[in-house]
């Protein structure tokens, strides 16, 4: 998809939980030795916090930053990765109504670490049709025990707890959204299922099992192929993203890709995609942790905090969610 006509980032906010050092979770029995060595110093762990409040938290200094009234808002979209504090309860009303106010229509969106990606995706939808002229879109997730073990649940990954905001506009903002691709090989989900069956209610094993399945899945005969349709797949979608947008990687001034890390010299996700650890994020990543849905929203908040981003910059926002499905946009920065 070409940005045609203009949407704009207004605003990109994180509202990150207090950081806690791994080598000290380590001490603590916390970390296996297989994700001792990925390279992540620092982890977000909120002690309090569920993710819609953290979500709500970001939302607001978005709004706040885009100048924006929140009677405009009429779109607000919520992706989580990990449970929201409650079972059968819509966070993305409560983000709305404790951010922008009960009017926009909203909606949760879950599509694993892709979420907070492709919510931005529909989003830019929404405006380009006319349905409102500004929309919001955040993540949130906590990952606490008992629930799950954010030390080693995902090969490469520890998870962090935030929650950010990204506001979207017709009008203005500082950078534009100069194309946005998607792609998926849904034949991908039961990387994560295994072989397991079908439960009759959430929480019936605790911590939630994902490295068991992975392993059942590692015994099928569908599996020696996973891997290659997942860079297929990746590959597509970020290659179209730069094609729609006339540019290589050598023009992208920052990749934000997830924050994930396989350490020891191995080849790393932003390597595969022909960048280089400084025009990745990973030196903010590894001091937070895998953010769930929204590691592209951080990392945008981060280069916006920071000083980082100057008129005429390209940002490459990359991800990939559980399923698989993938997404990659675009921005230049005005």
């Amino acid at each position: 998809m070409k940005n045609e006509p203009n949407i704009f980032i207004a605003a990109a906010t994180v509202s990150l939980a207090e950081t806690v050092s791994v080598s000290e979770a380590v001490a603590e029995g916390l970390v296996p030795p297989t994700h001792q060595e990925l390279g992540f110093e620092r982890i977000a762990v909120s002690n309090s916090e569920a993710g819609p409040e953290m979500a709500a938290e970001a939302a607001r200094s978005a709004i706040t930053k885009s100048e924006l009234d929140p009677s405009e808002v009429g779109l607000v979209l919520h992706a989580s990765h990990w449970f929201q504090g409650l079972d059968l309860w819509p966070s993305a009303a409560y983000v709305a109504n404790e951010s922008v106010g009960a009017h926009p229509f909203a909606l949760d969106v879950q599509q694993q670490s892709l979420g907070g990606l492709g919510a931005m995706r529909l989003a830019s939808a929404y405006l380009r049709s006319g349905f409102t002229h500004a929309a919001l879109v955040t993540t949130g997730d906590r990952y606490a025990s008992p629930g799950i073990d954010r030390w080693n649940t995902l090969d490469n990954i520890i998870f962090g707890d935030a929650g950010t905001a990204v506001v979207l506009s017709t009008e203005s903002g500082f950078a534009r959204i100069v194309s946005f691709a998607v792609g998926a090989d849904n034949s991908l989900e039961r990387v994560t299922r295994g072989t397991t069956d079908f439960a009759p209610a959430p929480g019936m094993r605790q911590p939630v099992p994902v490295p068991e399945r992975t392993q059942q899945f590692f015994t099928l005969p569908e599996a020696p192929a996973a891997w290659g349709q997942y860079e297929k797949g990746l590959f597509a979608c970020h290659d179209q993203a730069l094609s729609e947008a006339g540019v290589g990687p050598r023009d992208i001034r920052h990749a934000v890709v997830p924050f994930l890390h396989r350490g020891g010299g191995l080849t790393e996700n932003y390597e595969i995609l022909g960048y280089t650890e400084e025009q990745s994020l990973w030196s903010y990543g590894r001091t937070v942790g895998h953010l769930g849905a929204g590691d592209q929203a951080a990392g945008l908040a981060y280069l916006r905090e920071n000083g980082k981003l100057a008129s005429g910059d390209l940002v490459m926002l990359v991800g990939a969610g559980i399923g698989f499905n993938f997404a990659a946009t675009v921005l230049e920065i005005i």
